[in-house]
């Protein structure tokens, strides 16, 4: 992974564990029910049990904690800022039941997002949405634009690393923490990454132009999914896990 904070947590990272070979259906599944159940409940006992089992999963995928550390580096300032907020005006618990809940769904998103191929992703998102089309929903569009977004995602991040090193070889410190320096910083690499961000739109439009891409129209998928027995197991629990009540802990 590359070292860009919360962005590099987005990339899909190899490996042979159960949450790798799990369907990507019965994932959304799961995440869904999942922050459902989070977001709905009120104790600070029962977020605080959800966080320990998002990074039980992350354990049981083969990463690290260290790999959780550094996912969570790049929002830790964000989180400061907010519980901040939320204990001036209601108070500790309330923050700190906000900040278990924002990590659990950062972690549950980048963790499913993590143990999934991109491509993988993409069809089990419209594998899904398939039953929308029949109401008259044009749901190919969306897809596509979650398409581009995964793949681009990891050629965005090695374009920012290769801007950073670059800058850094020709005499560029970046880090300094007044406002103004790294005011200064961000623009210096945001002017060519988003130099690079249309050259790349370019090329795509012009390659599907070439093969005269129509939004909207069948498609056949090379990814095929099967739904194996643990997946039917996670969908079971994902089922009944809003049903499941901790909130009196």
């Amino acid at each position: 992974m590359n070292n860009l904070g919360a962005l590099s947590s987005l990339q899909y990272v190899a490996g042979d564990s159960l949450l790798h070979r799990l369907d990507p259906r019965s994932k959304y599944g799961f995440a869904i029910s999942y922050l459902v159940t989070l977001v709905s409940s009120n104790s600070l006992i029962t977020s605080l049990i959800w966080m320990v089992i998002v990074i039980t999963f992350y354990l049981l995928s083969g990463f690290h904690l260290l790999m959780v550390w550094n996912n969570l580096r790049g929002i830790i300032v964000v989180l400061f800022i907010l519980g901040s907020i939320q204990a001036s005006l209601n108070g500790i618990e309330a923050a700190a039941l906000m900040t278990l809940k924002v990590l659990s769904i950062f972690l549950m998103i980048t963790l499913m997002l993590s143990t999934t191929p991109p491509e993988k992703q993409i069809e089990g998102l419209r594998k899904l949405l398939s039953p929308v089309r029949r109401l008259g929903i044009n749901t190919e569009t969306f897809v596509f634009m979650f398409t581009i977004a995964v793949i681009y995602m990891p050629l965005l991040l090695e374009d920012a690393m290769r801007i950073i090193q670059a800058q850094r070889v020709r005499g560029l410190h970046n880090g300094r923490w007044n406002i103004a320096g790294r005011g200064k910083d961000m623009l210096l690499l945001l002017t060519p990454l988003l130099l690079m961000i249309l050259r790349r739109a370019e090329r795509l439009s012009e390659a599907m132009e070439s093969r005269c891409y129509q939004p909207g129209c069948e498609r056949t998928g090379y990814v095929q999914l099967k739904i194996a027995k643990h997946d039917i197991i996670v969908l079971i629990l994902a089922i009944l896990l809003p049903f499941i009540i901790l909130y009196p802990i």
